[in-house]
């Protein structure tokens, strides 16, 4: 029989290091999707985050989806006094771009 955990507390750093390590590996996940993704259908067919264009329509300077995530990676992995409403709204858009790199097997 397993032991009886129901007694056992855990620190709020644990509770932090859990959540955060969690979070860090889905990120990777999804930047190692969107990869996967690239290479099965062009990397030309990846969306853009932002772009820039110029009077003619041109684009100067874009940030493809790629980009966004392992940037959003870095910046949680190196800042971790970032404010959580605002990794909200990214987690949001990372379940979007989750959904949109999709590999189908067929």
């Amino acid at each position: 029989m397993p032991p009886d955990h129901t007694n056992v507390e855990y620190s709020p750093e644990w509770y932090e290091f859990r959540i955060s390590s969690t979070i860090a590996t889905k990120i990777t996940l999804l930047r190692e999707r969107i990869e996967t993704w690239s290479h099965k259908h062009g990397y030309e067919n990846m969306d853009n985050v932002n772009e820039t264009r110029n009077d003619t329509g041109e684009i100067i300077w874009k940030r493809t989806d790629w980009e966004y995530v392992d940037d959003a990676y870095n910046h949680y992995i190196n800042n971790k006094d970032y404010p959580w409403p605002a990794y909200s709204a990214t987690l949001i858009k990372m379940n979007k771009l989750w959904k949109r790199y999709k590999i189908n097997e067929q």
